[in-house]
Order: structure tokens, then C-alpha cells, then sequence
């Protein structure tokens, strides 16, 4: 943080000098407003505007943490595919995706109640499946938390078409443990 304020002061004391220079005086009113402006930038008004950057960056680039459970980004991840809120029993929550190329992949990881498998079930119109190979289906390998042997041994919860795209579910009720896969074809 401190590198970025030093860069940000000296860049603009930089650029307040070359506009003093540059107008042989007729400026220097305006240089002298810059200077007093660049030297009273505060911590926080740089980093109120890193995180009105990060927030715009969230909405073209979300974020999934495949390697840390349960942050505020996997809630986020959560609410948006499972179109459910992430209860207090959901825990242990991991996302991950691989959007490269035309085809998305999505996977999310945790533990929950009965309950909240039936809230996710009906929200997303789901329906018990046979299909048990989907995951063991993963476009480009997939994290230690995805357990596609445990889960080749449940009944998954499918929607989906053709021409679109494909959500399993699948939950062992003894363990509580759930994985949630999405993806397009």
C-alpha cells in the first residue's frame, strides 16, 4: 500500500512540475493547487478508489477461491449459481471455474443440511439423475476438494438443455458434504 501511495504522490508531483514547466508560469496557480492537493492525498482516498476498481474488475472478473473456504467472493459464487443464499449450515464452501475457450466450467464444494439441498433442488427445477459420469467429466482437471469418486457412488440432481447448459448436484446425506458442478457444451 505504501508503494502505490509513494508511486501515486510522486507521479503527480512529476506531473505537476512538467505542467509548471511546460506553461512557462501561466500555470502555476493551478501547479500550486496540485502540489498541495498531491501532498494531502490520504491512505484512504486511495484505497476507497482501489476498491471502486475492484468492484468494477468483480463484475467482468468474479472471483472464486479454489484454495481457501468459506470467503465473502465463494458466498458471492454461491448466491449467483445455486441462486440460493448461503445459510449459516454451509460451510467449508469452495468455488473454482475455467471460463477459457467457448465452453464454462464451474465447481463448488461444501457442506450443508438437508434442507438446503431441497432449497437449491427446487429453486433451480432439478430432478434426480443416472447420469453419474458427469463428475468424473472435468474440462481441464479439477481441485483436491472435487471428489469425483466419492460422488460416482450418489444420485446427482441434474437440470439443463441442449443448447445450453448443465447443473448437477449431488449430496451424501450421511456426511452432508455437496458438489455442485455447472458448465456448457
Amino acid at each position: 500500500m505504501k508503494t502505490h501511495t509513494g508511486h501515486l504522490i510522486l507521479t503527480l508531483t512529476l506531473l505537476s512540475l512538467s505542467v509548471n514547466v511546460l506553461s512557462c508560469g501561466r500555470m502555476k496557480d493551478r501547479q500550486q493547487v496540485w502540489s498541495e492537493r498531491t501532498a494531502t492525498i490520504t491512505a484512504t482516498e486511495i484505497s476507497h478508489t482501489q476498491q471502486v476498481a475492484m468492484a468494477h474488475m468483480e463484475e467482468v472478473f468474479p472471483t472464486y477461491h479454489s484454495t481457501t473456504p468459506d470467503t465473502d467472493d465463494n458466498k458471492k459464487r454461491f448466491r449467483e449459481h445455486l441462486e440460493v443464499d448461503a445459510t449459516p449450515d454451509v460451510r467449508g464452501l469452495y468455488t473454482y471455474t475455467d471460463f477459457m475457450g467457448a465452453d464454462y466450467e464451474v465447481l463448488i464444494a461444501f457442506t450443508c443440511d438437508k434442507q438446503t439441498i431441497s432449497n437449491i433442488v427446487r429453486r433451480n427445477g432439478m430432478k434426480l439423475s443416472a447420469d453419474t459420469g458427469a463428475a468424473r467429466i472435468l474440462m481441464n482437471g479439477g481441485p483436491a476438494w472435487w471428489k469425483s469418486g466419492a460422488m460416482e457412488r450418489l444420485v446427482p440432481y441434474q437440470a439443463g438443455d441442449e443448447d445450453g447448459f448443465w447443473q448437477y448436484l449431488w449430496y451424501n446425506p450421511v456426511t452432508g458434504e455437496a458438489f455442485y458442478k455447472e458448465f456448457s457444451l
